[in-house]
């Protein structure tokens, strides 16, 4: 069935839901293909403060991706390997760069000056799984990892910006009960950008605060002198020696691990937790409430696509079981409800841009094990802007924390 049809259905079908107002019908504007709304736009005064809104909070990374380089475009036969420099798709110079065989990450120390964009550049290792027609839908993704999501530029700001929501939203850095008199050393698994480490590093300046990562640039601010940078594949095992930190953290990173590795992944966080240390574990589901059919449909792809591909899309889920089953004693498991969309205010909108900016980053895995096209996938993601104008979508969080 014609995805444009299907979705049209559901929203006329339906019937309106309970507590939130009705869409207007989608229709199709033809010669485009494209689906807008009707005429008489639902609720013109709330979709007119909703987009002045959105103009006033720019996002990060839009839902619409960047240009194809001229290298792609010029290349033929498949895109292999693309660097992002100057703007998504394109080497600094706009041209296709393979990677150097000499080409390796090395520890990052304190006072590093390395910066995101010259290590992006230094390193462009990338695989795009895609085939020549969808050029203009790359991204630079690391080859030989597990990890789902890009390694760019614009992934490097669409993680400054979560980092700062979810500061926002939690009004913390951490939900674990620390005793900053105890704490000596922090690490941070996964840790991006590294805002993450540099705040705790600062929060905790009798610590060392420690943040691994597979591909790893510091930012160009000044470092603290308690942080130090590493890199490293935590499921190849941790570089570090049993009973070493008082508190380790990991963010959002269940696209990086297959569902067959977080056994492992659990075991070398609780070695190396010392004794009446703390581990903490944050995790997004893909669980959404009130959602429209176009994000319905997007959660069911990413759900087949990622269980074709060996990940647990539902793992948050048991994080807590998990933890029980390491021995570990507190054990909290908390569930957060989170406003999506302009219901949301500033929070709601915040969040809206945040998802908007990473679903585009699991193009590649939605291509590959279900072959979803690049008409589909663009389709489906402005219609779950939309959606996420109108309804009032909640997204679900998980924080699961237990002490050694």
């Amino acid at each position: 069935m014609n995805i444009l049809h299907w979705l049209k259905q559901l929203w006329q079908g339906k019937g309106q839901r309970r507590g939130l107002r009705r869409a207007a019908p989608l229709q199709i504007v033809a010669g485009t293909g494209a689906a807008e709304r009707g005429p008489t736009e639902a609720h013109p005064e709330q979709a007119s403060k909703a987009r002045r809104d959105r103009n006033r909070v720019r996002p990060v990374a839009t839902t619409s991706f960047g240009p194809a380089s001229p290298g792609a475009l010029q290349a033929a036969g498949v895109v292999k390997y693309v660097a992002i420099g100057s703007r998504p798709g394109c080497g600094g110079n706009g041209q296709i760069q393979q990677p150097r065989a000499t080409d390796q990450l090395e520890l990052v120390g304190a006072g590093s000056t390395l910066t995101q964009r010259q290590a992006l550049e230094r390193y462009p290792t990338v695989r795009l799984p895609q085939p020549p027609q969808v050029a203009a839908f790359a991204r630079r993704y690391l080859i030989d990892t597990d990890y789902l999501l890009p390694k760019d530029l614009v992934e490097a700001n669409r993680l400054d910006f979560q980092h700062f929501y979810l500061k926002h939203v939690l009004k913390s850095n951490y939900l674990a009960p620390l005793d900053k008199e105890r704490v000596r050393a922090i690490l941070d698994v996964g840790s991006g950008t590294g805002r993450w480490v540099i705040e705790m590093a600062r929060a905790f300046p009798q610590a060392r605060v420690y943040g691994i990562d597979l591909e790893w640039s510091t930012p160009s601010q000044k470092l603290p002198p308690n942080v130090s940078f590493l890199q490293g594949n935590v499921l190849q095992g941790l570089p570090f020696p049993a009973h070493t930190f008082d508190y380790v953290h990991q963010r959002l990173l269940a696209m990086g691990i297959p569902a067959k590795s977080w056994p492992f992944l659990l075991q070398e966080l609780q070695r190396v937790t010392a004794p009446g240390g703390w581990i903490e574990l944050f995790e997004g589901g893909d669980t959404f409430v009130n959602a429209g059919p176009a994000l319905r449909l997007f959660i069911e792809w990413y759900r087949q696509a990622s269980k074709r591909a060996g990940y647990d899309p539902a793992i948050a889920d048991r994080l807590g079981n998990l933890f029980q089953g390491l021995g570990l004693r507190h054990v909290r498991l908390e569930t957060l409800s989170v406003p999506v969309g302009p219901w949301g205010r500033h929070e709601g909108v915040m969040l809206q841009k945040n998802l908007m900016a990473t679903f585009p980053g699991l193009f590649p895995l939605l291509h590959q094990q279900l072959n979803i096209d690049e008409k589909q996938f663009d389709l489906v993601l402005r219609e779950i802007d939309r959606e996420m104008e109108i309804l009032q979508i909640e997204y679900q969080y998980y924080v699961v924390y237990g002490q050694k």
